[in-house]
């Protein structure tokens, strides 16, 4: 699908690292070109190393002064998720875009720890990942940490004492929590960042209905580029990533927020404020959902 949307202009990152999880296709890929074009030294934080190589030899092609380096990183999996956080052990981390994602399984499933997979390789891992890397993210000046969301985010019903979906669990509702629970987390961390001065900003961002395959077998991909009339409900994967460039390079970004595209429905178009899901409101959800996943995880934050 082409490109619609004019780049986004960002400041140089040159001399910032950045991580980006699930960086071998779609919003995950176009986002680290884009940090890699702004000078940024980007982290392809992904599960298939071999397809993560390609990628960042695709991008060196297109931009030989760019670098781009590849790590092993399955979020489904807390041991994955501790062996690369202590890669960063001593270093530190500018930028981290929490992106990695499946949209779904056919059957409930479970991740090796003996969580349901979808939220596990959606959430549990990315604030495992957060927390084995806030030290990291503190070394830096005002790191970024950018949660990826989504418009099904809206249908998300959220029980803290069952985040595994033990039960009525489904597919579909699986993915609206997971990735509900993702803008709730952005939420939290920058409520707690500001509170404990850790100096970072947090945001979540959704790239509206981007083509990305992560739903291959979604019926209306084929239906759902143009609308009556001429108008585009679909965008590319670049353009879906702008709302997460936006979060984690510009400066209009403001700490705390949720964006999103703001054409039709809010599934493409240009990048600004997105509706906050009603559950991402309540500060008593918030707190019920992170100390339920610090509990779930076996991983907190320093109070």
């Amino acid at each position: 699908m082409k490109d619609r949307l004019t780049p986004l202009t960002i400041p140089s990152r040159k001399g910032r690292l950045a991580i980006v999880t699930g960086a071998s296709s779609g919003v995950g890929k176009a986002t680290a070109r884009a940090l890699g074009l702004a000078g940024a030294d980007v982290v392809l934080a992904v599960r298939n190393v071999e397809k993560g190589e390609a990628v960042a030899a695709e991008l060196l092609a297109e931009h030989p002064e760019g670098s781009h380096t590849v790590a092993e990183l399955d979020t489904s999996d807390l041991g994955s998720v501790a062996s690369f956080a202590d890669q960063f052990a001593d270093r530190h981390v500018d930028i981290l875009v929490l992106n990695a994602g499946i949209g779904g399984t056919r059957k409930r499933q479970e991740s090796v720890d003996g969580h349901e997979l979808v939220m596990a390789t959606n959430y549990f891992g990315h604030f495992a990942l957060t927390a084995r890397l806030l030290d990291a993210l503190r070394r830096a000046s005002r790191a970024r940490v950018v949660a990826l969301g989504s418009i099904a985010a809206r249908a998300g019903h959220i029980r803290p004492d069952d985040l595994d979906l033990t039960r009525g669990w489904s597919s579909s509702r699986a993915y609206s929590n997971s990735k509900l629970a993702m803008v709730m987390f952005a939420r939290e961390l920058q409520r707690r960042s500001s509170a404990a001065e850790w100096g970072l900003n947090a945001h979540a961002a959704h790239p509206g209905w981007s083509v990305t395959g992560l739903f291959p077998d979604n019926p209306l991909v084929g239906v759902g580029q143009v609308l009556a009339g001429g108008v585009h409900l679909m965008q590319s994967a670049a353009d879906g990533a702008q709302p997460v460039v936006f979060c984690a390079a510009s400066r209009q970004a403001a700490a705390g927020g949720y964006y999103g595209p703001i054409g039709p429905l809010a599934t493409s178009g240009p990048v600004g404020r997105a509706p906050l899901p009603r559950r991402a409101r309540s500060e008593r959800a918030l707190t019920a959902l992170w100390e339920a996943t610090e509990e779930l995880t076996g991983l907190s934050f320093p109070r």
